[in-house]
């Protein structure tokens, strides 16, 4: 059924989207968190690297200045010494006290480790990879004060720093995903309780529909009664007649007195054979009438020849050929259900045609299991305008119509037997098309 499998997409639309939406996202946040949390934290290094820079000078200037003003102060070496000595080294800048040859004659760091080949060259200031340093001529003693910085120490706290910005994104990127997946679980459930009240909801309206429907096949089928019964009356006349002659023969054996047993048994069967023939027709109209409600296999091509029977008084009368090509082919379907559409197709096709007018019906299988059946007439054509509302309920171009009978037609062949229907004008009038498909549609 149409409507079931909107149900079912309608529900697994509802279960599937929030979560869906909610992965995406979080991968788009991931992306976009991942890639501001790097520029962030390479800013704050910068800034970092920056600002232990500008500190390592100033602890530079410091230490040059108080040393320059002591050495100034005081010219004796053993006092330069001692003085040197109680200095503590902070920051790890150091202090190395060079003669006018670049001699080193004090240093606050081991000697083996003192850039020598560094300090001696500078003139004022000085920075590469490795240290920083700034250098102070006193003139009182002759004295090169230089004052220096490995950067190997600020390297290590920036890779400090790095780590710990490293872990407290790593911290806050696992508390976002924590969230995540927690709201991720609350909009699954929440959504799976939206999707079973949605899909219940849906449930009741298709049943809903499905009654509604089958007032409308009902409504039809009763429609059509009323039309029929001038046809049971015809199809009756004849097995009438055949009655009355054979009591008129009989009556006029028993009054001329010629009557013989073997004679009133051979009329007798006349008359019990015409009986069965007028119980047979009535049966065929009550069975149409009788609602079956599991579908059985039933010839395409009897129940299409049932249908131009009941209609036979009518095509008659008219003058209207019908012409049958039919293949048998036997289908799982609800029989009454589908006689009452071919009747409804042929008795459409003979208002639209003329007086000795003409109505074809082809029957055919196909080898991949499709089965077509084409109705079509030499009438009037269906007018462009209504050829693709045909089907819609209460759309009829005769009067005194209700508009229900190719409503209804649609409902049973695509909605009861999965197959198609559809209209169309020929160069000689118009014309249906009946697809149904062995094992379902």
């Amino acid at each position: 059924m149409r409507i079931d499998s909107f149900n079912k997409k309608i529900a697994i639309l509802i279960v599937i989207f929030p979560p869906v939406i909610l992965i995406i996202y979080a991968i788009v946040a991931y992306f976009i968190f991942y890639s501001s949390d790097k520029t962030s934290t390479n800013t704050i290094l910068q800034h970092y690297k920056q600002e232990m820079r500008v500190n390592s000078l100033n602890v530079l200037k410091t230490k040059v200045y108080t040393v320059d003003n002591f050495l100034t102060i005081s010219s004796n070496l053993k006092n330069i010494l001692q003085f040197l000595k109680s200095i503590k080294v902070q920051d790890n800048a150091h202090i190395a006290i060079l003669k006018k040859d670049n001699t080193l004659l004090y240093s606050t760091q081991e000697k083996s480790k003192v850039p020598l080949n560094i300090l001696s060259k500078i003139s004022n200031s000085y920075e590469d990879n490795n240290y920083i340093a700034l250098l102070k001529y006193n003139k009182s003693t002759n004295f090169k004060i230089v004052v220096f910085i490995s950067k190997d120490r600020l390297e290590k706290n920036i890779a400090k720093v790095k780590k710990d910005l490293e872990n407290t994104s790593h911290s806050s990127f696992i508390g976002t995903i924590f969230w995540l997946v927690l709201v991720w679980f609350v909009l699954l459930f929440v959504s799976l309780w939206i999707s079973t009240s949605v899909y219940k909801r849906l449930k009741s309206y298709e049943k809903s529909i499905r009654e509604s429907n089958k007032d409308i096949i009902f409504q039809s089928r009763q429609a059509m009664l009323g039309e029929l019964l001038p046809m049971i009356a015809h199809q009756w006349r004849q097995p009438l007649n055949k009655i009355s002659s054979v009591l008129m023969f009989m009556r006029f054996e028993i009054m001329s007195g010629k009557t013989n047993t073997q004679t009133l048994d051979r009329q007798s069967q006349l008359i019990e054979d015409s009986v069965e023939l007028m119980s047979q027709i009535i049966e065929d109209f009550r069975t149409f009438y009788r609602p079956k409600e599991e579908p059985q296999e039933a010839d395409i091509a009897v129940l299409v020849r049932k249908a131009s029977y009941f209609l036979d008084e009518l095509l008659k009368r008219k003058k209207i050929a019908l012409n049958q090509d039919l293949t048998s082919v036997t289908l799982k379907i609800h029989a009454n259900e589908f006689l009452q559409v071919i009747i409804n197709l042929i008795k459409n096709a003979s208002d639209a045609v003329a007086v000795r007018g003409e109505i074809n019906i082809l029957l055919r299988e196909f080898s991949d299991g499709r089965v077509e059946l084409r109705i079509e007439d030499n009438g009037t054509g269906i007018p462009k305008d209504k050829l693709e509302k045909i089907f819609e309920a209460h759309e009829s171009s005769k009067q005194a119509s209700m508009g229900l009978g190719l409503y209804m037609s649609k409902l049973i062949i695509e909605d009861h037997f999965g197959g198609k229907i559809q209209a169309y004008n020929t160069p000689r009038g118009a014309g249906f098309l009946i697809v149904l498909y062995k094992g379902g549609g």
